[in-house]
């Protein structure tokens, strides 16, 4: 299998979600096409906008990120949610356009992954042993 290279676009995007993603700590990945998602129990978050080139966005002029689920009792309970906007709705699955501001109560929503970190207590607890230095200290 060959890895293929991001276009500018992916890179783009990958780097914004990563920025959003990082304080909450959620887990970002690639999806086939290359694009960041941020995996979730219930969907996903994606990458929309990036509010320069809006041809088609549902909230022009602005980065957007957009949700995808294909659980129905959760359509209800991500529209709640202020800034949240329908963009596509199917039988057994939804899209919506949201602002930035809304990521952690969408990411709640649909239960999205954080990093697994370990304290250095539970560490140690496990049995790890410390990670060597560059340099010695005395």
């Amino acid at each position: 299998m060959t890895r293929r290279r991001l276009t500018l676009e992916q890179q783009h995007a990958a780097l914004r979600l990563g920025a959003l993603a990082s304080p909450h700590r959620f887990r970002v990945v690639a999806d086939p096409e290359g694009f960041p998602i941020i995996p979730g129990r219930y969907g996903q978050i994606e990458w929309y906008c990036d509010g320069v080139q809006c041809w088609s966005c549902a909230l022009p002029g602005q980065f957007a990120l957009a949700v995808y689920t294909d659980r129905p009792r959760l359509f209800e309970k991500l529209w709640a949610i202020p800034g949240v906007k329908c963009h596509q709705t199917g039988a057994a699955e939804m899209r919506a356009v949201f602002s930035p501001e809304a990521l952690e109560q969408v990411a709640a929503a649909i239960k999205a992954r954080h990093k697994r970190a370990l304290s250095t207590d539970e560490a140690r607890r496990r049995g790890f042993k410390p990670t060597p230095r560059a340099f010695s200290e005395r």
